[in-house]
């Protein structure tokens, strides 16, 4: 049965004022939270509230996983018949009055800002031993969900972490968590390095680790959910070392196991599986209805995967079935729930965790490691596939390739071009491809010009190009 969040005003709370949208706006109006938070029960409903806004259609439930499939090789909008969303994406024209850009950035304001003041918050309280258990469950998972925000915030908007040798280059903003939403401070922050949002991130992580019990929850973040977004970030950091152990410490501990090839297509209509480390809920409530992702790709039929990437899926590959033929293009499947809209989010999978570590082995040269970690995941989907037998560039040009099988229309493919400076096509219906040499400056997304005029510290941070 589908995880039921509580909802009450107190999410209206969270979710701030619509009348002033900029970061320093969601960065300073909490104050409202933070008087609503005096003991476990409140604190829990907060914590609640912040899952919600994961839900937003320019959040998870479309932004974040749409635009980095639309910005690469893996989709295209229809050129012919359309809702006009997202076209400038699908041409690379993308300014920095974006109307879907700016509600994205504001949104994960939104999140850093609610979750930091249920930490401070939560931290000010005084628990009976019989609630410190839970109270320090939920305030490790705002932590976790902090680490998330600034993470999805970091991608849209900075180059990745080696864009610069010393990753000296500019990341996004992180507040004074001390004075967030106290009612007198107003927040106007300056961008921070991208060195610093990674160690900001990574922080987090290791203190929702600390904090959390070892049960497990798919419908919200636990203990390991945490270590596998930390492996994540640590890929993206190429701590290789770090995304090696961390990954496989997921595998081998939380209970989770990978599907059976039978298992995998109905998969993707169900609310969690063998597989889920983390799902975002969406029931009748919160769910972004025809605003989905779900909506947007079956319903509207506004995009589509491209015949560059289904063709790099066999016949006998199992996830080939995701996307069939209709009229000439190929749809894309993995948020089939449209008649109800309901689709859970799949944030955090088993099946990255795999990836993750075979990438790491790679680039650690311990090769036969990274290929029997890899063939899980080859051959799950397509138990015909020989074995590897690859070794350097081409074991780990095979990893790149296998993420974009496996994690196709998940908002991954844009950034691991980015991250390997890959030169790729970015395919369009009805014109020659734009050849994109990731990563440049149209790869990331610019600051909104609402921010850029309001926010004094970040007026000259524009990213380059915008």
């Amino acid at each position: 049965m589908k995880n039921k969040l509580i909802y009450i005003c107190l999410v209206l709370v969270l979710m701030l004022s619509a009348c002033d949208d900029t970061l320093e706006q969601q960065f300073s109006d909490n104050v409202e939270v933070s008087d609503a938070i005096v003991d476990l029960n409140s604190l829990n409903l907060a914590a609640n509230g912040s899952y919600s806004l994961f839900a937003d259609n320019d959040v998870y439930n479309r932004t974040i996983m749409l635009v980095p499939e639309i910005l690469s090789d893996n989709a295209f909008i229809d050129a012919f018949d359309n809702t006009g969303r997202y076209l400038d994406f699908d041409s690379y024209t993308v300014n920095s009055n974006n109307r879907f850009i700016t509600p994205a950035w504001e949104e994960i304001a939104r999140i850093i800002a609610s979750t930091s003041i249920i930490i401070r918050k939560g931290e000010l309280l005084s628990f009976p031993e019989s609630e410190q258990e839970d109270a320090a469950q939920y305030i490790g998972e705002m932590y976790a969900l902090r680490a998330l925000a600034f993470h999805n915030l970091q991608l849209l908007f900075a180059q990745p972490y080696n864009f610069s040798s010393d990753a000296s280059h500019l990341g996004v903003p992180i507040p004074d968590f001390e004075t967030l939403g106290d009612g007198g401070t107003i927040q106007e922050p300056g961008r921070s390095t991208t060195a610093q949002v990674y160690e900001q991130i990574e922080n987090d992580l290791l203190k929702a680790i600390d904090l959390m019990r070892s049960e497990s929850d798919p419908f919200r973040m636990d203990v390991h959910a945490a270590k596998a977004l930390l492996a994540r970030v640590y890929l993206h950091m190429e701590n290789w070392t770090g995304a090696r152990d961390t990954a496989t410490d997921v595998i081998e501990t939380s209970g989770n196991s990978l599907l059976a090839n039978d298992e995998y297509i109905a998969s993707w209509g169900q609310d969690s599986n063998n597989e889920t480390l983390f799902t975002l809920v969406n029931n009748e409530t919160d769910n972004s209805g025809t605003n989905s992702i779900g909506y947007f790709y079956l319903t509207y039929k506004d995009a589509f995967a491209t015949d560059d990437f289904v063709n790099t899926l066999s016949a006998t590959d199992v996830r080939k079935e995701l996307y069939p033929i209709d009229d000439g293009v190929n749809l894309v499947e993995k948020f089939p729930r449209v008649a109800v809209q309901d689709d859970n989010i799949q944030i955090l999978r088993l099946s990255e965790m795999y990836l993750i570590k075979a990438e790491a082995h790679a680039q650690l040269t311990e090769d036969t490691a990274a290929q029997e970690t890899l063939d899980m995941i080859i051959q799950r989907a397509d138990p015909s596939a020989l074995e590897s037998t690859e070794t350097g560039q081409a074991l780990i040009d095979k990893i790149i390739l296998e993420r974009r099988k496996e994690l196709a229309f998940e908002g991954f493919r844009l950034y691991d071009l980015s991250r390997y400076g890959i030169t790729f096509n970015k395919f369009q219906q009805d014109g020659d491809p734009i050849v994109i040499s990731a990563p440049e400056n149209r790869t990331i997304m610019p600051i909104p010009i609402d921010e850029i005029n309001v926010n004094p510290n970040i007026a000259n941070q524009q990213n380059p190009g915008y």
